[in-house]
């Protein structure tokens, strides 16, 4: 088609050129025919003669008309161009200003010879130059008609002729643009064609536009490039696109569906047409299928044709398929029998020679219907009615090579006997095409094959020296089918090899015999002998397999069976079956050993119906090694039990019997009954718990152990089901009736009873680690258990663990993601510690017996989720000797959260009530608390002394605290919060507040000095003896880091005033408090000292040290010594001054009148020194004024000791003003003043 359009375009390209040069001015009319052949020679190029007539006139408007124009000439005289009839009419304006415009132009039948030399190079452009005259000359409307062109090729020899060229043309100037309407015939195709361009640039390159539409063929081909010369050779490159017309029909109803269409880039030469790429597009616009690749036309001196595509998978419309099968537009009713007789049809309609002779066969693709046969090669010779095939190949679907070679027979009864090589790399698409389905056997295969010498009839299909691959595996034997009219067919196999795939080999036996859709090869007679060291069937593979065995008229018979290895285990069965579908009879023998069974268990759940026992020995599959048993089957015995199976032996060192019998072993009357009986012993409880079903730890826990299981069934109602287990201190059992089918498997109702010397051993040995465990734990347990779909309801329960009673009802719902359960317990006594470890782990080092500091453990039952009210009669909530009564709470606990709300109950005969979260985020820990107590004893959480409390009355708490950490001490360091202690009317020991006067009358008569060693046990002793009474009060607290602190509480009554600070560490109970003691003195007041004693407590909170600090009092006391003696040598210094004074007026009277001007200056000294004592006592008076000033600031800055303050203030002020006054001189009594001895 390209080579066509090559051959077209270049007849139009020389017809364009040959009417532009037409078109000059012609103004010198009387040598007209000479002028015009120089004028247009000198245009063209090549010599035009004009051998017929000429007519011209002026008006009314130019025209010209010229018969026969020549123009050039080959070799042998033959014109290039020839021209019947030449004629145009022209403006007559535009002539005076130079330029032609010629508004009609008739080309009658030109006939134009264009030649391609060998060297590639066109001859019109060989000889002088054109001269063309672009832009003087405008045609308006050009007609060409009758119009030939004969391309003569000298490179290959071949000619191209163009005829019955018509066409309509016009352009601006003989430069362009051109616009070129028309229709042709290329070497008999006829189509039209149109041609746009453009002028061409300063190198010569034209812009073009070109588009054909061939008649016979509903395409259109658009080639839109540039043309110019290259070496004097044309050269026209550019891009394609080219589309399927739909002409005279309806458009497609969807409007996605569209003709196929290409696009792409093209390169156009004398010698070669060159698409370096191209995309084909078919079908649906928004999902076309997309072919892409190059092609090539060298038409030179080495002539060669390349084409490449690369598609995408596309569906083939197939034979006899209407639309309505489905996916595929395959029939999927046509059988594989139907097929290779529709095929076979088709061969038969092709004549057969019958003189001798020989055929050769090479095609690429033979499309029959939906048949594809590739790569076709035959070489045939007739023989009669038949053809003998010397040799066969092709390539069927799914890859499928077929080689072969035989005789044919197509009339009569169609045969083959022969030699067949069969190959396929995709058996799913050679069965699909086959048989119209793919068994799920052959979907396994990546490749397939067989060779034989066969004989192929309707009614026999023989295979000699068969030997078959499938997949890897290679099988060599026989196989024979033979299928008489209404008779059973025969099948006769013997195959042995490396690997058998059974189920592969029915499919594919189906397919080579010619079996219909629907037939089943235990349809057949069948006598086998099979052999393999790997034997698959019905989706099971095995080991090491022999097998001899017949089917015939219902009966079974299995000669031998034998397997090394089927899933890890070694089996052996021998036996015979045979009977009606209601009436078997038969028996056989069986051995099973395996080391472990867990393949052969995960075999049977795969390949049985589905059945939670199942999955049960699949997953437990380790407990049952080293299994070795034999067992016997027998149908329909003497016992009226359709099917009897007995097994004994041991797995894993537990002895097994099992008696197995069904009644109805179709399950056809519905009123059949089953029976299962069965008892594993074993030294070591442990496996039999894992035989159970149990995930155990192997934990040994001394002692042997009976399992036994009891099942009875009757059709479809719940079996009456019972499980013990015994050892010589444990006995469980569950009785009950239960169904048993998969769907509804354990649903029923059963009593359970455990009795259980200690029952620790058995909750570690299934991963049960409670707190507190490892300890011995005495335990007992009845309870009923209703079992459905939805959930299991424990009513009734009851029972012991050690000495704590616990009894309720739980429900367990089934179809939560997670063991879900709800209900409420009533126990003995409850542990706020033990519920904290099942979320924490261990709390207590063991080691110390303090916080353990080790990360926190994961939860105990942290897929547990658990919604119960929970009541006790004692709760101990970690205070030593200390529980809460009556205690309930909402207890939700969901393994790594434990929830205790609305606790409420009773503590020391208060209320309590509060909330209680313990979590466990991924090993951080996080404790949140809020308490509230109200009037409870006081006497109940204090220190005792001498056996008795040291403080009675009533108090009340409430408590905010929360904390988290990675371990339990981090946890505790952490606490954090707040809470206020509220105290009634209360009562202390050993606290008494009246020391006071017995302990002045005491250190009054002291003659010694007072110090603190000898007030201390005074102190001590009077302070014992005796109670407070203090006032209701309140006393705030904070916890920060896990340290609570009491600061600044004071409480006062009429004997004293009581100030306490305190600080206790939560996680190392330790205490460190202060409790301060001032004694009212009343009249005994001192300034300067307070009778105040410190209380000192620290150690441990259980029983801390105390310590008393008399510093205060012993100086009071010491004080109040001071002023006594003061006292007394005030007394003493009054009676010596007397003295002095008498003794001074008796010596006045001996010299009174001779020392009186003596006496005068003595008194003038003696009021001199009155003034400067009066100074003194004034600068005394300032002093005094400045200490009480600042004795009344101090006594502003302690507001609670106000009053005190202020004595001390006197006290100081009457100091200061004694200690100003005169100390009066010694006591002369040798002389008398005035009086001189003589």
């Amino acid at each position: 088609m390209v080579g066509r359009f090559l051959v077209f375009l270049g007849g139009v390209i020389v017809v364009v050129l040959f009417v532009a040069l037409l078109a000059p001015l012609f103004i010198d009319w009387t040598d007209f025919r000479k002028n015009f052949e120089d004028q247009a020679s000198r245009i063209i190029g090549k010599k035009v003669t004009v051998y017929g007539t000429v007519d011209a006139r002026l008006l009314p408007f130019p025209s010209v008309t010229l018969h026969d124009v020549r123009v050039g000439q080959e070799a042998d005289g033959t014109p290039i161009v020839r021209v019947e009839q030449f004629s145009m009419d022209a403006e007559l304006a535009p002539f005076l200003s130079g330029e032609a415009l010629i508004f009609d132009m008739r080309v009658v039948n030109p006939k134009v010879r264009l030649r391609l030399l060998k060297d590639g190079t066109l001859d019109w452009m060989r000889g002088s130059r054109a001269e063309i005259p672009a832009r003087t000359v405008v045609l308006e409307n050009v007609h060409v008609s009758g119009g030939e062109v004969e391309f003569i090729d000298d490179q290959s020899g071949r000619s191209r002729r163009i005829t019955g060229l018509n066409a309509e043309m016009s352009a601006k100037s003989l430069a362009g643009p051109w616009r070129i309407e028309g229709d042709a015939a290329l070497d008999g195709e006829h189509g039209g064609f149109s041609i746009s361009s453009s002028q061409p640039d300063e190198k010569g390159v034209l812009r073009m536009r070109t588009r054909l539409s061939p008649d016979k063929h509903p395409v259109s081909i658009d080639l839109d490039g540039e043309l110019k010369l290259v070496d004097s050779k044309p050269n026209y490159q550019g891009q394609l696109s080219a589309a399927i017309e739909i002409r005279n029909s309806a458009k497609p109803a969807n409007k996605k569906e569209q003709p196929p269409r290409v696009k792409g880039r093209f390169e156009l030469t004398n010698e070669r047409i060159r698409i370096p790429e191209y995309r084909m597009e078919i079908g649906p616009t928004d999902d076309p299928y997309v072919i892409t690749g190059e092609a090539t036309l060298d038409t030179g001196n080495a002539p060669e044709f390349l084409l490449t595509a690369d598609g995408q998978q596309i569906d083939v419309n197939r034979i006899g398929n209407h639309g309505a099968a489905g996916k595929t537009t395959r029939d999927p009713a046509v059988s594989a029998r139907q097929r290779l007789n529709s095929l076979i049809d088709i061969v038969a309609q092709v004549p057969i020679p019958q003189v001798p002779g020989k055929a050769s066969v090479k095609l690429p693709a033979i499309v029959a219907g939906d048949t594809t046969l590739r790569d076709v090669q035959l070489e045939l010779e007739p023989a009669g009615t038949g053809w003998m095939i010397d040799s066969a190949t092709g390539t069927l679907p799914g890859r499928t090579q077929v080689e072969g070679k035989g005789k044919l027979l197509l009339q009569g009864e169609p045969s083959f006997n022969g030699q067949i090589v069969v190959a396929s790399s995709q058996p799913t698409g050679l069965a699909s095409w086959l048989a119209g389905s793919v068994d799920p056997a052959i979907r396994q295969l990546r490749q397939a094959g067989f060779s034989a010498n066969v004989s192929l009839t309707h009614e026999l299909q023989r295979f000699e020296n068969l030997e078959i691959a499938i997949g890897p595996a290679t099988l060599k034997g026989r196989l024979e089918r033979q299928a008489i009219s209404d008779q059973t067919p025969t099948l006769s196999v013997a195959l042995n090899g490396d690997t058998l795939d059974l189920d592969a080999l029915q499919a594919l036996s189906g397919l080579m015999t010619g079996q219909d859709a629907g037939d089943n090869v235990l349809d057949h007679k069948i006598a086998a002998q099979l052999k393999a060291g790997k034997f698959t069937a019905f989706g099971v593979s095995a080991e090491d397999v022999e097998t001899t065995f017949t089917i015939a008229d219902g009966a079974l018979a299995v000669d031998r069976l034998s397997i090394k290895n089927i899933a890890g285990a070694e089996l052996t069965a021998t036996g015979r079956a045979e009977g009606s579908l209601l009436d078997y009879k038969g028996a056989g023998e069986i051995t099973f050993k395996s080391a472990d069974p867990g393949g052969f268990f995960t075999m049977l759940r795969e390949h049985l119906p589905h059945h939670p026992v199942l999955d049960r020995l699949v997953r437990n599959a380790g407990w049952y090694g080293n299994t070795a048993l034999r067992g016997a089957l027998t149908l329909g015995g003497d016992e009226g039990d359709a099917l009897t199976v007995t097994l004994a032996g041991v797995a894993n060192g537990s002895r097994v019997n099992l008696d197995y019998r069904m009644s109805d072993l179709l399950a056809l009357t519905g009123n059949g009954t089953t029976s299962l009986e069965a008892t594993l012993e074993n030294a070591v409880p442990s496996i039999l718990f894992g035989q159970a079903g149990l995930d155990p730890l192997p934990v040994d826990v001394g002692a042997n152990g009976r399992l036994t299981l009891k099942v009875k069934a009757s059709g479809n109602d719940p079996a009456d089901a019972a499980l013990t287990f015994a050892t010589d201190r444990t006995s469980f059992m569950a009785n009950g009736k239960v169904d048993v089918r998969p769907e509804t498997f354990m649903n029923g109702q059963i009593a359970l009873s455990l009795d259980s010397a200690d029952i620790d051993p058995y909750l570690i040995m299934n991963g049960i680690a409670l707190p507190q465990t490892a300890t011995g734990l005495p335990f007992g347990l009845q309870v009923n258990a209703a079992v459905d779909s939805d959930k299991i309801v424990f009513s009734d329960l009851k029972g012991h663990a050690a000495d704590n009673e616990f009894s309720g009802a739980l429900t367990f719902d089934r179809k939560a993601a997670r063991t879900t359960a709800s209900g409420g317990l009533t126990l003995s006594k409850a542990d706020a510690g033990w519920l904290g470890e099942a979320v924490f782990g261990q709390i207590v080092d063991p080691a110390n017996g303090q916080l353990t500091t080790a990360p926190l453990g994961l939860p105990i039952f942290k897929d547990l989720d658990v919604n119960v009210k929970l009541t006790a009669k004692e709760f101990w909530p970690g205070l030593p000797e200390t529980a809460v009564s009556d205690f309930t709470s909402n207890v939700a606990y969901k393994g790594d959260e434990l929830q205790l709300n609305d606790m409420a109950g009773n503590w020391d005969g208060g209320k309590l009530s509060g909330n209680l979260l313990f979590t466990n985020a991924n090993g951080t820990g996080f404790l949140q608390t809020k308490i509230a107590l109200a009037d409870s004893d006081l006497s109940g959480v204090v220190w005792l002394r001498d056996g008795a409390p040291i403080a009675n009355g009533k108090f009340g708490l409430s408590l905010s605290m929360e904390a988290s950490g990675k371990t339990i001490g981090e946890i505790a360091s952490s606490l954090n919060g707040s809470g206020e202690l509220r105290l009634g009317e209360t009562s202390i020991r050993g606290l008494n507040l009246a020391v006071l006067p017995p302990l002045l009358a005491a250190t009054d008569t002291m003659q010694e000095q007072i110090n603190a060693g000898k007030v201390h046990p005074i102190v001590e002793t009077l302070l014992s003896n005796g109670e407070a009474k203090l006032p209701p009060l309140g006393i705030p607290f904070n916890i920060a880091d896990g340290t609570l602190r009491v600061q600044n509480v004071t409480v006062a009554n009429d004997l004293a005033r009581i100030t306490a600070d305190a600080q206790i560490a939560l996680p190392e109970e330790r205490i460190s408090a202060t409790l301060g003691v001032g004694f009212n003195p009343g009249t005994e007041a001192l300034s300067g000292a307070e009778p105040a004693l410190r209380l000192n407590f620290s150690g441990m909170l259980p029983s801390p040290g105390k310590t008393m600090d008399v510093t205060d009092i012993t100086s009071y006391l010491s004080l109040r010594a001071f002023e006594r003696e003061r006292r007394r040598v005030e007394r003493l210094q009054a009676v010596v001054l007397e003295k002095q004074r008498l003794r001074r007026e008796v010596a006045l009277y001996r010299f009174n009148d001779a020392e009186r001007i003596k006496a005068a200056e003595i008194e003038q000294q003696r009021q001199a020194e009155e003034e400067r004592l009066r100074a003194l006592a004034q600068k005394a008076a300032a002093e005094k004024a400045a200490a009480e000033a600042e004795a009344a600031r101090a006594a502003e800055a302690k507001a609670k000791a106000d009053a005190d303050a202020q004595a001390r203030a006197a006290a100081e002020a009457e100091a200061a003003r004694r200690s100003g006054q005169a100390q009066p001189g010694p006591l002369n009594f040798d002389q008398v003043p005035g009086v001189q001895a003589q």
